[in-house]
């Protein structure tokens, strides 16, 4: 039966008359011992190296990340939350905060009843329809709601990439490709930040390749931005957004 001795569990003990068996050997057992005391000994010591040497190990490289990846690495650690939705009625001008343009810079969009950036506050804006395509480009305004503080040059890229992973292109298979630098910019004379990038998407019926997108991050109190998304190509539309990016005002009282 498994593990056990052939011929069960007790075979004969020696016969009469045989002789006595042998006393177990000591010597031999307390070289056996010794033997085994140094190999532990030396394994000891060289695990205590080794934990008092950790680069012995080496450095654990960081992780590689591509712009597509970028984009989708967790809106709701990175992006804050969504804020205070706007009360302020779209009239002469559009308002959010500090910030503000004239409706007439962009003649013949219409306010926007959803926020491109969902996780801002107080976010209001204009929206142009693409015919054929159930498309939209946009133009917004509102105030970053970052749990913590950032940088205008920190937030522009993070506005871009959240904007990327959220839920208007989420249905489109999202790519975020040829995200620039921060470059240092001023709206009404108050120092922000800019950066463009195109979002890259993939949707059957759909003939468009994506967008391209603009944020500024404003230097003003509370910190504002400005988003602007239009079709890849579309110079029409990408010329409105420029327009009303260039009339935008910073009130300094707000």
């Amino acid at each position: 039966m498994p593990g056990g001795r052939p011929g069960g569990y007790g075979g004969p003990g020696p016969g009469f008359g045989e002789p006595a068996p042998k006393p177990p050997n000591r010597a031999l057992w307390w070289a056996v011992g010794v033997a085994v005391v140094l190999v532990l000994a030396v394994m000891v010591t060289a695990a205590v190296v080794v934990v008092r040497n950790p680069a012995s190990h080496g450095t654990r490289a960081a992780p590689s990340t591509s712009a597509g990846a970028s984009a989708r690495s967790g809106a709701a650690a990175d992006c804050g939350s969504p804020g205070e939705s706007s009360t302020t009625p779209v009239t002469e001008r559009v308002v959010a905060g500090p910030l503000s343009f004239p409706r007439s810079a962009a003649p013949g969009w219409t306010q926007n009843g959803y926020v491109i950036f969902a996780e801002s506050a107080l976010g209001v804006g204009l929206k142009q329809s693409i015919a054929g395509q159930g498309w939209q480009a946009h133009v917004e305004i509102g105030l970053t709601h970052f749990g913590t503080k950032l940088s205008s040059a920190e937030a522009s890229r993070r506005v871009i990439g959240c904007m990327a992973a959220g839920t208007g292109y989420a249905r489109y298979s999202p790519r975020l490709e040829a995200l620039t630098e921060p470059e240092a910019v001023r709206v009404d004379g108050v120092p922000a930040h800019r950066v463009t990038a195109r979002i890259l998407v993939s949707k059957s019926g759909l003939s468009l390749a994506g967008d391209v997108v603009t944020v500024v991050v404003i230097d003003s109190a509370p910190q504002a931005y400005f988003e602007s998304d239009t079709p890849i190509g579309d110079t029409a539309l990408a010329a409105v957004a420029q327009q009303v990016f260039e009339q935008l005002k910073v009130a300094r009282d707000v």
